[in-house]
Order: structure tokens, then C-alpha cells, then sequence
């Protein structure tokens, strides 16, 4: 069947249906998602990327596939509008690996002089049409663990200095916005930071009832998650994992996301992701008790040089 392709669009419905084509493909998928619908929505609404306040370096940042009827078929996307980027294709057209790499690297791979890319550990035809271009795995690698929520029905936190509580029960997103900003320092100042944060909340996926924290008896966050749902799949991302650095060690992220996973079960969402590459989150989501776990790798082309 023929096949075309163009840059992405802001102002009409590309983002919708770049949204749709997520929840399908990980009906498909199961476990082994490319992206969940957390990662695209924050693609447009998280602006804490200040190249996301202008329309264009999003027509710029993500190109779409579509078949003879004009329906989506797959796309490649840079998260942060720099040399990193995904390809989430329909299994049933992974023939257009080779014509997708070969667009990047002569669109993409003219701007800079690595292109880097993840693919999930049994995506064996994305795997081969990478290596055949020329990419070599680097040393960079993320885990993905699976959890059964139920597993966590009866958790209890028993320090009784913190109470765990939503955004919808707690409301102070002052005081969470001063969590994230020692987790994740900005350049930007404190007034910007709050409207960004605002204005990440209109997303068409945020829910308060998700949104955690770990609150002490002063009123301070010392950790928190956020859990990003797909009810077509009944499945959670958890994401935003951070602890204050003043609570370090004292074993609160891990009461953050047991707790989190028993208010997924208690409200009927079965299964829960948490992905990490870092040393330290690795090995802290490796104790919570998965059922699965997979690997994403990473590899990279060198253009010029």
C-alpha cells in the first residue's frame, strides 16, 4: 500500500491522533510499549523544555507516517527537540524502518553529529534496520519493571511522622513545586517555574487523584510520584519519582511508590510501569517487588567526523 509522509502540524489535530495511535499500539504491545500516553502528553504540555513555548520546533521535532487513507501508521518524535529521538511504528509496516531511519539521518543527521535513539529489547526488526545503517549500541541502558498492583493491596505506611496523600486531598502546589525544583534544578525563576507547573496540569491526562505526596507534620513534601493512566489498558506509568535531599535515606520514595501502587489497585488499575537509567533509580524500583522487567537500549550514528 502507498505510504506518505510530512513534518508534524500544531495547530490541527496531529497531537490527538499521535495520542490515539499510542493507547492502539500498547493494546498491541502489552508490557513492551515504546511510549505510554504520560510521555507524548508531556511532549506538548510539560513546557519545562523552553523550546516547547514556540509552535515550531514542534512541527520540527516530529515527523508522521500515513497509509493511502490517510491514517496514522507511525511517527518519529524527539522528546526534548534535540539529536534524541523514537520511531513508534505499526508491526505491520516495520518494512518502512530503512526509509524512516534513512529520512532522519539525512533531515536530522544534517543538524547534528550523533543521533541517538532507545528501542526495547525485542524490537528485532528496528534492532536490524538500525544496525544496518550504521548505529552501534552504547553503554546506556533503562529498565522497565512491571508491577501487579494487587501485590500491594494491604500495604500500610507505619511511620506515622509522614502521611501519604493525592494533590486532591493535599492541594499545596507551592509546597510541591519546592520538591521538584530540588529534584530537578531549573535556570528559570520561581514565578515562571509555578506557571509552567500550571499549565502542565491542563493536560488532557492529568488527575489530582494521581498525583502524590509524602507529607510530614510540618507540611513539607519530602517525596512524591505522579501516576499517568490509560484506561484503554488499564495500566500506569509512574513518573516525577523524587525525594526532597533533606530526606534522604530514610526509605520515603519507596513508601511513595508502594502506597501509590496500592491506590492503583484500589481504584482498578492492574498493572504499573516505572522505568529508570540511572544506577540509583534501578536499583531503588528493583526492590519494590516487579513481576517483569525488559531493557531499553540505546544506540547511536555518528554523522559527521
Amino acid at each position: 500500500m502507498r505510504t506518505y509522509h510530512r513534518n508534524f502540524i500544531f495547530e490541527i489535530n496531529d497531537f490527538e491522533n499521535m495520542c490515539k495511535f499510542i493507547i492502539q499500539d500498547n493494546s498491541v504491545k502489552k508490557d513492551f510499549f515504546s511510549w505510554h500516553i504520560g510521555r507524548i502528553v508531556d511532549w506538548k504540555y510539560n513546557l519545562a523544555n523552553l523550546k516547547r513555548h514556540f509552535p515550531d520546533n514542534f512541527n520540527n521535532a516530529a515527523h508522521l507516517w500515513f497509509d493511502y487513507f490517510h491514517n496514522l501508521i507511525g511517527f518519529v518524535i524527539s522528546e526534548e527537540m534535540n539529536n534524541e529521538y523514537a520511531i513508534l511504528l505499526k508491526k505491520e509496516y516495520s518494512f518502512l524502518y530503512p526509509e524512516i531511519i534513512g529520512w532522519i539521518k539525512s533531515e536530522w543527521g544534517s543538524k547534528y553529529d550523533l543521533l541517538v535513539t532507545q528501542v526495547v529489547e525485542n524490537e528485532t526488526e528496528l534492532i536490524k534496520a538500525l544496525e544496518d545503517e550504521g548505529y552501534k549500541r552504547n553503554n546506556c541502558l533503562e529498565m522497565t519493571r512491571v508491577f501487579d498492583t494487587s501485590l500491594y493491596k494491604d500495604f500500610c505506611i507505619e511511620d506515622s511522622s509522614v502521611q501519604f496523600q493525592s494533590m486532591l486531598e493535599n492541594g499545596n502546589y507551592i509546597e510541591q513545586a519546592k520538591l521538584r525544583r530540588n529534584a530537578w534544578a531549573k535556570t528559570y525563576n520561581e514565578e515562571i517555574d509555578l506557571m509552567i507547573r500550571e499549565y502542565c496540569r491542563r493536560s488532557p491526562i492529568y488527575n489530582a487523584k494521581y498525583d502524590f505526596v509524602l507529607v510530614n507534620s510540618e507540611g513539607r513534601h519530602v517525596s512524591g510520584c505522579e501516576a499517568f493512566i490509560d484506561y484503554e489498558n488499564n495500566t500506569a506509568e509512574i513518573e516525577r519519582v523524587c525525594t526532597h535531599s533533606d530526606f534522604y535515606n530514610r526509605g520515603y520514595a519507596q513508601m511513595t511508590l508502594k502506597a501509590c501502587m496500592r491506590r492503583l489497585f484500589e481504584n482498578n488499575i492492574m498493572t504499573a510501569y516505572i522505568s529508570g537509567s540511572y544506577d540509583k533509580t534501578i536499583h531503588l524500583y528493583g526492590k519494590l517487588g516487579h513481576v517483569k522487567e525488559y531493557s531499553r537500549y540505546s544506540y547511536e550514528y555518528v554523522t559527521k567526523g
